[in-house]
């Protein structure tokens, strides 16, 4: 009996840390436009022990939770429609279905994992940082190409999948 007892007490505990990595990670990153996904699978797989396979639906899920707030803020301010948006749908969806399947079936173990979290987030934190500290010179820019915008929209789609956030 306190086998159970004390296993019920370790799955409440962890629940319970779950419940309060997600509020304090979604407090902090919702007033910058985020979900916060990004930051809550590395809490998953590192400090909760969360399945590797399990982790990528979970934040997917996530982000469908978060994301029709979003999507109504800008729908409100008439910024929803347009070329750009449909561009990024065209390339993020199929994306993330790519990307989903891939981590699923291809990259189901915990260290391949905290590899591509790696690979993904270090260049991106450093990218920031370089920005932060030095920011990039003015200059004209020219719009880029359709193709090149859902390429690119693809590519972080299948990203976003494989990671387990969407296309964000």
């Amino acid at each position: 009996m306190a086998v159970i007892s004390q296993g019920a007490a370790l799955a409440w505990s962890a629940g319970l840390l779950g419940f309060l990595a997600g509020l304090l990670i979604s407090v902090a990153t919702s007033p910058v436009g985020v979900s916060g996904a990004v930051f809550l699978l590395p809490v998953q797989v590192s400090v909760l022990g969360v399945p590797s396979p399990a982790v990528t639906p979970t934040n997917l899920l996530y982000n469908v939770v978060a994301g029709p707030g979003a999507l109504l803020r800008y729908w409100r301010a008439g910024r929803l429609g347009g070329p750009l948006t449909c561009l990024l749908i065209t390339g993020t969806v199929p994306g993330v279905v790519i990307g989903a399947v891939i981590r699923v079936f291809a990259v189901p173990g915990p260290r391949v994992l905290r590899l591509l979290i790696a690979a993904l987030l270090l260049p991106l934190g450093l990218w920031l940082l370089l920005r932060t500290v030095r920011p990039a010179p003015a200059r004209a820019t020219r719009e880029p190409k359709p193709c090149a915008t859902t390429s690119l929209a693809l590519a972080v789609g299948v990203a976003g999948g494989i990671y387990g956030i969407g296309g964000g």
